[in-house]
């Protein structure tokens, strides 16, 4: 039986330690030991979670990753995301006073189904032996069967003890993932790693703006199905907001119609950014981005909700400019994860 090596990390100027096992990311590895550490794309794209190496050896797993600067690099920054120990290592990195929610697990998971929602998007339903343990908004990591290529994908339901976990998925045309993933058959088996991600759904009670673009819908449907298992979901307000380019872009998933039985107050908005478009089954449509509808909605009353958000990076960025910048809501209550 071969062993598995792990090498120990120390946070420098604290009692902090943990260890990684051989082929990890120093990300992963805290986050799989309960740590909260500051991080969002898992991927190399945010720099959000920079640290500094004092003592030991990495392997650097993306060396040209958009998350550093040069000017990061000319100080020796790293990303703990792409950082694989190849020894003990002393680290300078901030770790978070609250312990993660969820540890992260790798684990095979079989494909059970496939549910096409629109010309280029799917459902993909997955099984694995362990309950799927995650908050609403969060997303894992799907290793396609060559083991090469890596993706994060948010989850669109929610929690539960069957291990069942389902993923909204855009076709790229000529991604090296969804080429892959979309050929799939049911029964193939990948790698799910997670959950991760800080987007999750918030115990506060504001009504709520969930914002999700392409196949950002997954997550925001994960957060709609958190407030209605919340025991005060009748007393909860939700507006969700679904961006495409035309109507063949939006989905209202039937999910969504169960939810609506459960909370309070559940609104439906769907915005088709080329104005030209003709709304087919999506109601009195928005003509414009869907950060534009969120404004044209809400209104004044902007302050007084907390927003969650998923899709492409030119959405969230319009998105929070548009509330945070031009309108003064507190940057603390916009929460996406950013993925380029």
């Amino acid at each position: 039986m071969e062993t598995l090596v792990e090498h120990q990390i120390s946070v420098a100027g604290t009692d902090i330690g943990f260890g990684c096992a051989e082929g990890d990311t120093l990300l992963r590895s805290a986050l799989r030991a309960g740590l909260s550490l500051s991080y969002e794309c898992n991927s190399g794209s945010c720099g959000s979670c920079r640290y500094e190496l004092v003592e030991g050896e990495m392997r650097d797993r993306r060396p040209d990753a958009p998350g550093l600067s040069d000017r990061d690099r000319r100080k020796g920054r790293r990303l703990a995301c792409q950082s694989e120990p190849l020894s003990a290592c002393s680290v300078r990195i901030g770790v978070g006073a609250e312990p993660a929610i969820h540890r992260p697990v790798r684990q095979t998971a079989q494909l059970r189904e496939v549910r096409p929602l629109t010309h280029d998007m799917s459902e993909f339903v997955f099984a694995t032996p362990r309950p799927a343990a995650f908050s609403p908004g969060q997303y894992a990591m799907i290793t396609l069967p060559d083991g090469r290529v890596e993706r994060a994908y948010s989850m669109s339901n929610v929690g539960n003890c069957h291990g069942n976990w389902r993923f909204v998925v855009k076709r790229s045309p000529g991604g090296a993932a969804t080429s892959v993933l979309f050929e799939l058959e049911a029964g193939a088996t990948v790698g799910l790693d997670g959950p991760y991600g800080n987007a999750h759904l918030r115990d506060d009670d504001r009504p709520i703006a969930c914002v999700g673009g392409g196949s950002g819908i997954g997550a925001m449907i994960s957060i709609v199905l958190g407030v209605a298992a919340l025991s005060d979901a009748g007393d909860r307000t939700v507006h969700l907001f679904i961006g495409g380019r035309t109507a063949d872009d939006v989905v209202v998933p039937p999910a969504l119609e169960l939810a609506a039985r459960r909370i309070g107050a559940l609104h439906i908005h769907t915005a088709m950014s080329e104005k030209d478009s003709l709304p087919r089954g999506t109601g009195n449509a928005f003509r414009g981005f869907v950060h534009e509808a969120v404004v044209a909605e809400i209104g004044s009353a902007v302050a007084d909700f907390t927003f969650y958000a998923a899709g492409p990076p030119a959405m969230t960025d319009a998105l929070a400019r548009a509330l945070v910048l031009e309108r003064g809501v507190d940057a603390d209550r916009l929460h996406f994860d950013r993925f380029c």
